[in-house]
């Protein structure tokens, strides 16, 4: 008779502790010590009773609350709370352990959970247990969802390319998992749209006009069950581009008022595309077809009289613009991001909804992720996190003396914070990258 998930749970409660024990002990230890390799060993023979009725163990983060197949750790013990911790650190919200797994997997992973959580984050943690040839656990780390966004979205637009209805299967499981971070490490997720790539631009532009939409709904408290379908449409308010001739896209000067004509069918081409797609909703369709149409109505394509413009596409149209303005174009240089806000306000009340404009930029902060900053001591540091109720006190990395010679280790600085580091210093003014020959996606 199969056991109960809540006997199960405690089963797995006792593997969690013997888990962490490893790791401190990996920090007295070398790898093939007794100590280590007994305590791997019985971790195995416990992982292989939970095998005898389930083909994996998942755990995942929900809502900052770790759970084992729907059961919820709500009063986890040092242990758990100490796995969790450690998971969350590598930026990763959810970690299967397969049938099959080994001593020598296990013991990687061991190393995994001990290794310095900065480094991990700069490969990424899927990387990192790959390069380990760790194969029978898995895991779902930003990036790794990010990187799938963009297979995604390559995908899609591919397909379209060759006239065919892309399927939305991926599209939807791939916004779910957005979603998600954008309710458990919206950070995180929004660092990774300064990823940016001029050769392959609009796969990039998708999924940060995806994300940076899903943030954006987030921070207005739109209803979780609609998130869905405004990060679909964020990912796909573009893919009727494929459409469109590619020598109109890509031209580096202004368009004639015929090509002008053409480029402006793009949101119609999309909403067609997307409405010939299985299973996804008339909302998300409409959100595609009016992300152009601007606060003022003055945008494309032309909205019958009467019509209102949903919400939502409201917020489309935002993230689209910001991530517009932040990028290389072949018609326009990349703007830095507190330049882009300047732009955005002037286009507010017009262009884009000035009551979800002073919303975006309390949620992305007056420096957002990414800025370059100069601090009143003279360092000037790149902003790693904001904070929307101090916007002038984010979260910096350090990464320039006064004299501007790089730090060999750069000194994370929550300016928001009561310690002496921060509270000794204050950011006065962004800095000019070109000046310090600094790429803001190199923080990530």
């Amino acid at each position: 008779m199969p056991e109960s998930k809540g006997i199960a749970k405690e089963k797995l409660e006792q593997v969690l502790i013997g888990m962490i024990a490893s790791v401190r002990n990996r920090g007295l230890y070398p790898a093939d010590h007794p100590v280590i390799r007994n305590q791997v060993q019985r971790l195995i023979s416990d992982f292989e009773n939970f095998f005898l009725t389930r083909d994996k163990v998942s755990l995942a983060i929900v809502e900052e609350v770790l759970v084992f197949e729907g059961e919820p750790f709500y009063q986890p013990n040092i242990a758990v709370r100490e796995f969790q911790r450690r998971i969350e650190e590598r930026g990763v919200s959810a970690v299967e352990f397969y049938k099959g797994l080994n001593e020598e997997e296990f013991t990687g992973w061991i190393d995994f959970l001990v290794e310095d959580a900065n480094r991990v984050q700069e490969k990424s943690a899927s990387v990192y247990l790959r390069e380990k040839k760790i194969e029978h656990i898995r895991l779902r780390d930003v990036r790794e969802v990010y990187n799938r966004a963009l297979d995604t979205i390559s995908d899609a637009l591919n397909e379209a390319r060759l006239g065919r209805i892309p399927s939305a299967d991926k599209a939807k499981e791939v916004v779910k998992d957005l979603s998600q971070y954008i309710i458990s490490d919206r950070p995180a997720l929004l660092a990774l749209t300064l990823l940016k790539s001029y050769d392959n631009y609009l796969f990039n532009h998708s999924v940060n006009v995806s994300v940076l939409s899903l943030s954006l709904a987030d921070a207005l408290k739109v209803p979780k069950d609609d998130l869905h379908n405004i990060g679909l449409a964020g990912l796909f308010h573009d893919i009727g581009k494929t459409l469109t001739d590619k020598a109109i896209i890509l031209k580096p000067h202004n368009l004639t008022p015929e090509e002008w004509e053409e480029m402006k069918k793009h949101p119609i081409k999309s909403a067609e595309l997307v409405s010939k797609m299985k299973g996804v909703s008339e909302l998300c369709v409409r959100l595609v077809y009016e992300h152009h149409i601007n606060y003022d109505r003055k945008g494309y394509p032309e909205l019958e009289a009467g019509r209102q413009i949903h919400p939502y596409s409201k917020i489309i149209t935002i993230s689209d613009c910001y991530d517009a303005i932040t990028t290389l174009r072949p018609y326009q240089k990349p703007f830095p991001a507190w330049e882009a806000m300047k732009i955005m306000e002037s286009l507010s009340g017009r262009v884009i909804d000035p009551v979800y404009f002073r919303e975006f930029v309390r949620m992305l902060g007056i420096y957002p992720v990414g800025s370059l900053v100069r601090l009143d001591t003279g360092e000037v540091g790149v902003v790693i996190e904001t904070h929307p109720e101090t916007p002038l006190q984010p979260k910096i990395k350090v990464l320039f003396e006064v004299s501007g010679k790089r730090l060999k280790e750069p000194m994370e600085i929550d300016l928001a914070s009561k310690e002496k580091e921060a509270t000794t210093r204050n950011l006065v003014a962004p800095a000019d990258p070109l000046l310090y020959d600094f790429d803001p996606s190199g923080i990530i």
